[in-house]
C-alpha cells in the first residue's frame, strides 16, 4: 500500500485490516494445501517426539514397580536418574525437529504469499529459503527472550526503587497509592519497551525468506515510523489467537467428555489406576478425534497467525 506524504513524497504504509484478512483468504484459497501443512508438521514434529518420549517412556512401568518398593531412607532408585539423562538427551533433537517444522511451515506461508505461483508440493520446500529462515526465527527468538529478561531485570530495580520511594512517604493510603502508580508505569513501561523490540525486527524473518539471505538487522530501518500499527497487529493477532484456542479448547474438551463418558473419577479410573502407570496407549486412543481435530487445525493457524507479516512485508515494499 503506497500513501502519499505532506511533502508529495510517496511512502509506503500497511493496512491492518489487509494483513489480518490475508491470513484468513489463504485458508479460503488453498484449503488442500493448509491441511497438507498440518501433516507435514505431524510428520516432522509431532511423530519424532512422540517416538522419542515413547522410548523414553518404556522404563515408566518398571519405575513405578520400582517407587512402590521404594525404601524411604534408601534415596531414590537409579531408574529414574536414567530416565532424566535421557531427557535431557533428547531436548536438542525436540528443539531440533520443533525448528524445521516451523521453518518449513513459516517458509509454505510465506511462498504463497509472495511467490504465489510456486505451489507445487503444497508450496513446502526445505532448502536454502528454509535454512535461512531457521536461522532467522532462532536467532529472533533469541533476541526477543534476552530482551524480555532484560526487561523484567530492569523492571525489578525500577520497581525496587519506586517501593523505597513510597517508604519515604508517612501516610500509608498515599505510600500504597505512590507504589501502585510508580510499578504499574515501571510496569507498562517495561512491556512498551519489550514489544517496541519485538515488533521492530519482527519482519527479519519474512525479508530473510523473501531475500535469501539473512535480514534480520535490516527490519530495523524497514519497520520505521510503523512500530505503532504492527504492534497493534500483533496485539490484534494475539486475541484472535485466545479466541480461536477458547473455541478449539472447548470443543476438544466436549469431544473428549463424550469419548470418556464423563471427566469425573469414575470414569477416569479406567486410565488413570490408582499406584499404577496410566494407561496411554488407550487414553490416546479414545481422545484420538480430539487429537486429530488439533493437529488438523495446526496449517490454518499458521496461515492465520503467520500471513499478515508477508503482508505486511509486501507493502512496505511495495511488491505485488
Amino acid at each position: 500500500m503506497l500513501t502519499m506524504s505532506c511533502r508529495g513524497k510517496t511512502v509506503a504504509d500497511f493496512s491492518i485490516s489487509k494483513a489480518i484478512g490475508s491470513g484468513f483468504s489463504l485458508v479460503v484459497r488453498r484449503p488442500v494445501s493448509v491441511l497438507a501443512w498440518s501433516v507435514a508438521y505431524l510428520l516432522v514434529v509431532v511423530v519424532p517426539i512422540a517416538l522419542t518420549f515413547g522410548y523414553l517412556l518404556s522404563e515408566m512401568p518398571s519405575l513405578f514397580a520400582n517407587l512402590r518398593q521404594m525404601d524411604p531412607h534408601g534415596g531414590m532408585p537409579a531408574d529414574i536418574f536414567r530416565l532424566q539423562s535421557r531427557m535431557m538427551m533428547a531436548n536438542p533433537l525436540m528443539m531440533v525437529t520443533g525448528l524445521a517444522g516451523r521453518a518449513l511451515l513459516v517458509g509454505a506461508v510465506y511462498r504463497s504469499m509472495l511467490e504465489p505461483d510456486n505451489r507445487r508440493f503444497f508450496s513446502l520446500r526445505f532448502g536454502k529459503q528454509e535454512l535461512w529462515l531457521a536461522l532467522s526465527l532462532f536467532v529472533y527468538g533469541l533476541i526477543v527472550m534476552f530482551a524480555l529478561l532484560a526487561v523484567m531485570l530492569g523492571g525489578g530495580v525500577l520497581g525496587s526503587l519506586a517501593w523505597l520511594i513510597g517508604s519515604l512517604i508517612a501516610d500509608p493510603a498515599a505510600a500504597t497509592l505512590t507504589r501502585v502508580v510508580l510499578i504499574g508505569c515501571v510496569v507498562m513501561a517495561a512491556a512498551g519497551v519489550w514489544i517496541w523490540v519485538a515488533v521492530r525486527l519482527s519482519l527479519g524473518p519474512v525479508m530473510t525468506f523473501a531475500e535469501k539471505e539473512f535480514r534480520l538487522p535490516e527490519s530495523w530501518a524497514l519497520t520505521e515510523g510503523h512500530a505503532w500499527k504492527l504492534a497493534g497487529l500483533g496485539i490484534t493477532l494475539a486475541v484472535i489467537a485466545f479466541v480461536f484456542a477458547l473455541i478449539i479448547e472447548g470443543i476438544v474438551m466436549a469431544i473428549a467428555y463424550g469419548q470418556l463418558g464423563g471427566l469425573d473419577k469414575a470414569h477416569l479410573q479406567a486410565f488413570f489406576p490408582t499406584g499404577q502407570m496410566p494407561h496411554v496407549v488407550p487414553l490416546l486412543l479414545t481422545l484420538s478425534p480430539a487429537i486429530a481435530l488439533g493437529f488438523a487445525l495446526v496449517g490454518p493457524l499458521f496461515a492465520i497467525m503467520v500471513a499478515p507479516l508477508a503482508s505486511v512485508y509486501r507493502d512496505l515494499k511495495g511488491r505485488t
